[in-house]
Formats: C-alpha cells, structure tokens, sequence
C-alpha cells in the first residue's frame, strides 16, 4: 500500500481551501495532515495558523491566505522544511520577498493562476509579443466575483508583465474623462466584479485592420485546485529553489 504524503492547508476555511481540500480528498498519494486557519482554535489536526507544526510533520505546504498569510506560509516551510505551494494573491514586496527567501533553502512555487489554461495562455502571449510588429496594442480584461478583494487580479498583471517584459510599455488601469488618443505604450488594465464569477481573462491585441483574442474562464474552483495539487506533486520531486507553475507544467 502506498503511503499518502502529508500536507498542511493554510486559510483552509476559504473558498479554495475547500476546494483544495475535496482535490486532496480524491487524490491517492496526498492527505491533509494539518488544517490552518485563522477560524479554526487549537486542536489536534488544526490551529489557527502553522506555528504549531513540527519540524518533518508534512511534506509541504498549501497557502490560499493572503499577502501576510504567503509570507508566514514561507517562513513556517523554511523552519519545517517542507515544499510550498501559494495561490494567495495581493501578494507585496514583503511576501515576495518572504517567499523568494524561503526558495533558497525549499522548494517554492507561487502563482497567481493555479489553472492549466492560463500558463499556456501566457506562453502564447509571450511568443505573441515576441513575434508581432511594431505598432500592436494589448488590452487586458478580468471579471471576478463582486468579494475580490484585489484589482486587477494577480493573473491580469501577470498577463500585463509578460508583454510588458518583451516589448515595454506602461501600465493604464481603466481611463476616465477626456484622456485624448491612446498612447502607444499603453497596457490597458481593466476589472470588473460582479455577482459570483469564479473568473474570467481576456486579453485583446489589435493593430492596422485586425485583432487577437484570447478568453480564458475557470467556471469552477476546481481548476484552481487541480493545477495547484499537481504543482505540489511536482514541486516535490524538485529540490530547493523558485518554480514557475509554466515551467513545472511544461517541463522546462
């Protein structure tokens, strides 16, 4: 008989943390070994938070928290030594930098976007933007559900970043009033919230006559949750170091 690996699901109470944990549940070499949430008291199997966890107890970590949340998932899986895999967004400077200081010593990999789909919609954004002539524009749309607490969604900087990478520009979120004609180097940026959409992204590029576009839409959180347990499964086969969930999907 096979023996599951134990993880520990940080902000386990969540919208994805219950989605994460019926993905656990239907998985055969994963078992939740440690739920953590800030609704949860202390008790054998759960606590509020990961301070609790032994050194050894789990082989990694499973973060939909916050931008504090990430950064104190990372600093309990370099103390364990455990993998960590976080889908928190509204991650800043401090989280990044918690989480690119824990990969020095575990294996790290933190994606905005734990679907299939966007990681192949980003590749092909970035050959895109590789490959198109001068004088093409990008516009970036994203529709979530009306409790997001961050906008643009960590996917549309993302998406925005990539191109931004190969080709330059500057960010524009939304426009408002007489703004004149659209700059060259614009990346429009654009969110919108409404009801319960689990999550949409468009990326719309447009020149002299023509235009692309791309629509990505996760209609459940179970695509979420699937791509971050075979991140996991794949993060722990990895040594130390910050993964891309594009390059461990595509084996780069």
């Amino acid at each position: 008989m096979s023996t599951k690996a134990p993880i520990a699901l940080a902000g386990a109470c969540g919208r994805m943390g219950s989605a994460v944990e019926r993905a656990v549940a239907a998985a055969p070499d994963l078992a939740i070994a440690f739920r953590a949430d800030p609704k949860l008291a202390v008790a054998p199997g759960c606590g509020p938070d990961l301070s609790s966890l032994g050194v050894g107890s789990v082989s990694g970590i499973v973060d939909f928290t916050s931008g504090p949340g990430a950064a104190e998932a990372a600093e309990q899986a370099m103390r364990i030594g455990c993998v960590l895999v976080s889908g928190s967004t509204g991650i800043d400077d401090r989280a990044r930098a918690a989480l690119e200081k824990a990969a020095r010593s575990v294996a790290v990999c933190w994606s905005p976007n734990f679907s299939v789909g966007i990681p192949l919609l980003t590749r092909a954004l970035r050959e895109a933007a590789r490959r198109l002539p001068a004088g093409w524009q990008i516009e970036i749309t994203e529709i979530h559900h009306g409790g997001k607490r961050d906008a643009p969604s960590g996917t549309a900087l993302r998406l925005a970043e990539t191109w931004k990478g190969e080709r330059g520009g500057r960010l524009v979120h939304g426009r408002q009033g007489i703004t004149g004609p659209r700059g060259a180097d614009e990346i429009g940026l654009h969110a919108l919230r409404v009801g319960d959409v689990v999550g949409e992204h468009r990326v719309l590029l447009g020149s002299a006559g023509e235009t692309i576009e791309a629509v990505h839409r996760a209609q459940d959180r179970t695509a979420f949750a699937s791509g971050c347990i075979e991140a996991l499964r794949r993060l722990l086969r990895q040594g130390p170091g910050w993964y891309e969930w594009e390059s461990l999907l595509c084996g780069d």
